[in-house]
């Protein structure tokens, strides 16, 4: 079991990311604070890179691995499986759950940088703390996470 929490820190520091987004509503919509959605989407590049992060955060408390292919680039996709999505389904059989803090994004020489501080915690309540961290880039005008350095 330390091996199966050792693995999935591995697989979610390489991997972190956002997680999925809400539900089917329109942009138009109200939400309960009465704000559109348009409202709600962020402005400025730096809102945009944490929005990312926040997403992946959600995606990995929750565990849902198909959250993961709106998070990175399709190119990253097939990793971004093989080194998260199928440890969250192992890890979720397994009953572990994930606690997610707020992420932290750096700049480091021009290259941005999440992190994601959690508590991993096992079925039977033995928990670890992890800060995985991944890359944060734009292409196209939109913000990905990657596994890229």
């Amino acid at each position: 079991m330390k091996t199966c929490i050792a693995v999935m820190c591995a697989l979610l520091i390489a991997l972190f990311g956002l997680s999925a987004c809400g539900g089917g509503n329109d942009a138009n919509s109200s939400n309960s604070s009465g704000t559109t959605k348009e409202d709600d989407k962020p402005k400025t590049p730096a809102e945009e890179r944490q929005a990312v992060a926040n997403k992946m955060a959600a995606a990995a408390e929750a565990m849902d691995d198909a959250a993961l292919k709106d998070l990175f680039l399709p190119e990253e996709h097939e990793n971004a499986e093989k080194r998260i999505g199928k440890e969250w389904r192992e890890m979720k059989a397994e009953g572990f759950t994930v606690k997610a803090k707020t992420p932290t994004i750096e700049e480091k020489d021009g290259k941005f940088f999440a992190s994601f501080p959690m508590t991993i915690t096992s079925k039977d309540g033995k928990a670890e703390e992890d800060t995985p961290t991944l890359s944060i880039i734009e292409k196209d005008g939109k913000y990905y996470l990657s596994f890229k350095r």
